[in-house]
């Protein structure tokens, strides 16, 4: 098998949304609900104590007889085919990392992610979470525009910002931190430990390192209150706070700290391939855009393992006997030994693995 067809992988979450999800699926009366995210080439467990869901997050792949199978045991026999030989991840078997849809319907936590050296410290994983969201589209709820937070401002205090943390209660850190809107097509790196929040109304693809560490001292997310080990992940709350990084930046330095400039790598009558995040240079995964108008096939420089959404259109991937067909919503993913052929009219993303392992 060297092209994959996923079946919908929507993911219970503590906050509402998915009513973008709905509509780019073509589901009938969209509407935001508990499951806000489609987690995509997943071989990652969603970490939901509130759930008795073993396995919940892991990718379904559609077999050529109807049935389905869990993507990382297709990945245990079939490996070498998906990943390639040089692929850092090959020997764990897992792409490296994970792709998501996530449309938030509320605004989400203060929180960080650990970067590589303390995820090793705090949680004895080789991986932390570095993200990235490709922006799709914003919605209004109850009046307000979608937006994100990112960054400490100049007003903050790290002291402040711990005792809020503490008691779950965090107005005054709201303050301490930049508020930034949303544009459609914007590509926003999110280094480990660095403090963010996705406001309400806010569609992106995510991609990220391959694991669900998360520190969000609020006592909320909205109308669901969060225990203690869903705000500080099992830790004392101090070691969890250290996960958060406390650089100060202007709102210049942060656009220039998390802003990716999206470049394009080739253009004909057949197709425009941009790319959205150089892995080259940020190390952990990588991204592209093909917006498909006839026919493109991959060129031999890009022989990795693909994950694919299909944004808008349709279209038929094929490589010798095998082809999978896609509509809007759909996701995907090539093998590294595959040579694929795409034809039809669509915009697709396609999430890409690191250059070398932690």
């Amino acid at each position: 098998m060297k092209l994959l067809k996923f079946l919908p992988n929507r993911v219970w979450r503590v906050y509402r949304g998915g009513a973008c999800l709905d509509r780019l699926r073509g589901i009938a009366n969209p509407a935001d609900g508990s499951f806000p995210e489609e987690w995509i080439a997943s071989t990652v467990a969603a970490l939901n104590p509130q759930r008795d869901c073993p396995g919940e997050g892991i990718s379904r792949v559609l077999l050529p007889d109807g049935s389905a199978e869990r993507f990382d045991r297709v990945l245990e026999r079939e490996a070498e085919t998906l990943l390639g030989p040089d692929h850092p991840a090959s020997a764990s078997r897992t792409p490296g990392f994970l792709t998501k849809l996530l449309d938030s319907a509320i605004r989400l936590p203060v929180q960080a992610h650990p970067d590589r050296e303390a995820s090793r410290r705090l949680f004895r994983s080789p991986y932390g979470k570095t993200e990235a969201w490709i922006v799709l589209e914003g919605r209004r709820i109850n009046g307000e525009e979608p937006y994100l937070l990112m960054g400490f401002n100049d007003r903050f205090d790290f002291e402040v910002f711990r005792r809020e943390a503490l008691t779950g209660v965090m107005e005054k850190t709201l303050g301490m931190m930049h508020r930034y809107p949303i544009t459609p097509g914007e590509v926003i790196l999110i280094p480990g430990g660095f403090p963010h929040a996705i406001g309400s109304g806010v569609l992106v693809q995510e991609i990220m390192e391959p694991t669900d560490w998360v520190i969000q001292p609020e006592a909320r997310c909205g109308e669901q209150p969060l225990t203690m080990q869903d705000r500080f992940g099992g830790l004392d709350p101090d070691a969890a706070l250290s996960v958060f990084h406390r650089e100060i930046l202007t709102l210049d330095r942060l656009r220039a700290k998390v802003l990716q400039a999206p470049v394009t790598l080739g253009e004909d009558d057949g197709a425009t391939l941009m790319r959205l995040i150089d892995r080259d240079a940020v190390r952990y995964f990588g991204s592209l855009e093909l917006k498909l108008r006839r026919t493109w096939e991959r060129p031999g420089s890009l022989n990795c393992f693909m994950a694919g959404t299909m944004l808008d259109g349709h279209a038929a991937v094929t490589d010798g006997a095998e082809t999978i067909t896609l509509e809007r919503g759909d996701t995907f993913a090539v093998g590294a030994s595959a040579r694929p052929r795409f034809t039809g009219r669509a915009r697709i993303l396609l999430a890409l693995p690191p250059l070398s392992t932690p």
